[in-house]
């Protein structure tokens, strides 16, 4: 604050006691010339500057914010674009899981379909070779039957003629008839497990 008062005091100072009267804010008429002339060249400078300068840059300033809108208006559009496109996009993604999976849906029902057939075939297939193994094991019974009833026979006849050579007495009938039986039986069950 003491350093500001020594400023004011000596602009105080500085200032004339008295204004006299053919003076116009304390300058002589010659200074009050000068001053209105510069003041008018300074109006005129700008009214000069304004219409060689102020235009072109207004112009420039109108252009730089036609462009700059544009720009928006382009950024706009590009992003309505990419919206449309992503809009676009995300319903091709939809479209594509829809076809995914009515194609695995498809495959799912033709696989189904072709284990069922599989089934049926392997079921057809397992019926016929059980019913081919049971007419061969009937046939093999009859074939063992019939060589059973010929191994009787000749057994049988064989019997008759042992029975018919020899002399009969009851100890030797008895015991042709037990050897009778025993060939019978042996020949019985060696044909029963082939």
């Amino acid at each position: 604050m003491s350093a500001l008062n020594p400023l004011f005091l000596f602009l105080l100072d500085s200032l004339p006691p008295e204004l006299p009267p053919d003076r116009f804010f304390a300058m002589d008429s010659q200074t009050f010339i000068s001053a209105a002339f510069n003041a008018l060249g300074v109006i005129l400078l700008g009214v000069i500057l304004t219409k060689i300068l102020y235009k072109p840059v207004r112009a420039f300033l109108h252009e730089r914010t036609q462009r700059i809108q544009n720009q928006m208006d382009e950024a706009r559009e590009s992003r309505a674009a990419a919206g449309e496109l992503r809009a676009k996009y995300d319903h091709q993604l939809k479209d594509i899981d829809v076809e995914r999976t009515a194609i695995l849906e498809e495959a799912r029902k033709q696989a189904n379909e072709q284990r069922t057939q599989i089934l049926s075939t392997a079921k057809d297939e397992a019926k016929d070779l059980k019913d081919k193994a049971g007419m061969e094991i009937a046939a093999e019974r009859e074939r063992v039957r019939d060589e059973i009833h010929t191994a009787i026979i000749d057994i049988s006849s064989e019997m008759a003629e042992k029975l018919l050579a020899a002399t009969i007495d009851k100890n030797a009938h008895e015991r042709l008839f037990a050897d009778g039986l025993a060939e019978l039986d042996r020949t019985l069950f060696a044909t029963v497990e082939v």
